[in-house]
């Protein structure tokens, strides 16, 4: 692994600030943010891990967006534990990862991410042609996803992208962001009711209903920011274009998603781009050596130090799962929920496990260690410590008690991307409210 470690007292003395001038002889930003984010999330290098799991792990160790999404490997499971026959379905097999659970965005939205697994069991390939989200409390649909909209959302592990048709025996996902009105009351259960088409008959659609899920309608954990500053952009949840929502994993006999609501930051400047001078210097992006703070009070229950930096922007070699994380620290902040600070700079982590932390105590510092291509911090609440290195558990929500969105990157989800930063709809301050994708954030 190629490394290298910038002393904190370095990075102290050589960031800048993201709004600092530039001579005309310093290069810039090989790519822009949202040009590079898209393109490695929208064509993640994915299969099948029941029949091939190392080459699965090498092969997600290359997925990265210019924040690098940890992205742990996918592992789909070689068969969907659903019933195929159930309601004349002889067609798809489908599971639920998790029940979804409500939570606010900067949209003004209720957001409902959650994922289902299809397996077509039947002998012909099965073309999904259209997906309505119903609630039996409701008689119209809940949402509905149809055409290029919907192929943008089922993954195929077998051909390793996204598509509307399953062939026989192949495992996919669907990956669902169903938006509620603010206010609005939320469903209690859903239901999905699939319209295929299946060969030799391709005139006439056939209808299935799959995955039946209750709504878990807790509320989100709340929490103070785990940064502070202006300029902060966000990759996280919940709608496309997908590089954390990919990262699905089958451990201990049971599928988990960590990774659902996990934020990569990264701090950028007028022209989206993230560093300014040699993009092979840690020390030039503008997010390094930043202070990471605690969330919530709570217990340290594990950490890791002396990885090795990575040289930007360059990925390390093939890591393991246990290596995705790089330093890190995973804290107990309460009510079955632990939050994981991820990618920290090498030497700078503060906590050791049992230490009891207050919340805005500094814990560490940015870096770009692990699975990461470039200085930011990957931060993300799942419902375990998911020990060793925080990955086996499943993502809750989370919001922010406050926070300013300014503006954000638009376009980001464009075909092709056409990324643009544009002003954020008002108000610019924002309370309880989880930031979505290409939001630029800043807090205090």
């Amino acid at each position: 692994m190629s490394s290298r470690s910038v002393p904190p007292a370095a990075v102290a003395h050589q960031r800048r600030s993201p709004h600092q001038r530039r001579s005309p002889h310093q290069r810039r930003s090989p790519h822009r943010w949202g040009v590079a984010l898209v393109a490695a999330a929208s064509v993640l290098p994915l299969s099948a891990v029941a029949a091939a799991p190392a080459a699965a792990s090498a092969a997600a160790a290359a997925v990265a967006s210019p924040a690098v999404a940890l992205s742990a490997p996918a592992a789909f499971p070689a068969t969907v534990a659903g019933s195929a026959g159930e309601r004349g379905n002889p067609y798809l097999a489908s599971q639920i990862v998790t029940p979804p659970r409500p939570v606010p965005g900067t949209d003004r939205r209720v957001h409902l991410a959650y994922e289902i697994l299809l397996q077509n069991t039947s002998d012909q390939p099965v073309r999904v042609d259209r997906v309505e989200v119903r609630s039996p409390a409701r008689p119209r649909p809940v949402a509905v996803y149809d055409g290029a909209a919907l192929e943008r959302l089922l993954f195929n592990a077998e051909t390793g992208g996204f598509t509307g048709t399953l062939g026989p025996g192949a495992v996919g996902v669907l990956i669902l962001d169903v938006t509620l009105r603010h206010g609005g009351r939320v469903p209690a259960s859903l239901v999905h009711r699939l319209s295929l088409t299946v060969p030799p008959d391709t005139v006439r659609p056939v209808t299935v209903t799959v995955a039946p899920t209750r709504v878990d309608r807790r509320e989100p954990v709340r929490l103070r920011p785990p940064l502070r500053g202006s300029d902060l952009a966000v990759f996280g949840c919940c709608g496309p274009p997908f590089a954390h929502r990919l990262a699905l994993l089958e451990l201990n006999g049971r599928l988990v998603l960590a990774q659902r609501y996990a934020i990569d930051f990264v701090q950028l400047d007028n022209g989206l781009n993230s560093f300014a001078g040699d993009p092979s210097r840690n020390e030039n992006y503008f997010v390094f050596g930043d202070d990471v703070l605690a969330v919530a009070p709570g217990r340290v229950v594990a950490t890791r130090d002396g990885v090795p930096e990575n040289v930007p922007p360059n990925l390390p070699p093939s890591p393991g799962l246990d290596d995705l994380t790089g330093n890190f620290v995973i804290q107990d902040i309460g009510g079955g929920n632990f939050a994981l600070y991820a990618h920290l700079q090498t030497g700078s982590v503060r906590v050791r496990p049992g230490d009891r932390l207050q919340r805005g105590v500094a814990l560490g510092r940015v870096g770009n260690t692990g699975n990461s291509s470039e200085p930011h911090l990957h931060f993300q609440v799942t419902d375990g410590a998911g020990l060793p290195s925080g990955l086996d558990a499943n993502g809750v929500p989370y919001v922010f008690d406050r926070f300013r969105f300014d503006s954000r990157v638009a376009g980001l989800d464009a075909v092709p991307p056409t990324p643009v930063r544009v002003p954020a709809p008002p108000p610019h301050r924002r309370a309880q409210q989880y930031p979505l994708t290409g939001d630029i954030v800043g807090f205090r």
